[in-house]
Order: structure tokens, then sequence, then C-alpha cells
């Protein structure tokens, strides 16, 4: 048996509640759009630190997610941003 994204979320729901961390609809694709800006010729250098923020608010979602369990990021920003949440989380 395989897993839809409809089993996970149906349609009429947009978000869900992972160990305290709300969990919306479109987060992962937002993080992928904005790791799209970070490696741009064309981004300014704005764009590329908002981009960034971005990531690290969307962050601790991902690894609610357990994304970082299937996947190293190629963008060494990125996984050195989700390398330090899980560290913080470990001394926790």
């Amino acid at each position: 048996m395989s897993i839809m994204p409809e089993d996970i979320l149906p349609n009429d729901i947009n978000e869900l509640e992972i160990d305290g961390i709300k969990a919306r609809k479109g987060t992962v694709a937002a993080v992928l759009a904005n790791a799209k800006i970070l490696t741009s010729a064309t981004a300014t250098e704005n764009a590329k630190i908002s981009a960034k923020e971005t990531i690290k608010k969307l962050a601790p979602t991902l690894i609610a997610l357990e994304l970082h369990e299937h996947l190293i990021w190629k963008n060494p920003e990125i996984q050195q941003i989700i390398d330090e949440i899980l560290e913080t989380n470990n001394k926790l």
C-alpha cells in the first residue's frame, strides 16, 4: 500500500499538527522554491537573504515531517540550517 497526499491531508484540510508544530500544505514546496532563489544567479542579495530566513522559519516543520531522515540537502546553507536545529533539539 502506498500513501497519497490526500491520505495525509484531505483536500478540505490545509494544515496538521505534528509534535506541536503546524505543518501547512505547501510548506515543502515553499522551502524548495526558496532554495531555488538561494542558488539563482539572477536573484538579488536581499531576495537570497529573505529566502534563507524563510527556510529557517520553515525548517522546524521539515524536521517535524522527518524530511531530514530521508534526504541530505545539496545546498550546504540549507543543510546547516537543518543540522543546527537538530543539534539544538538534541540538547533539549
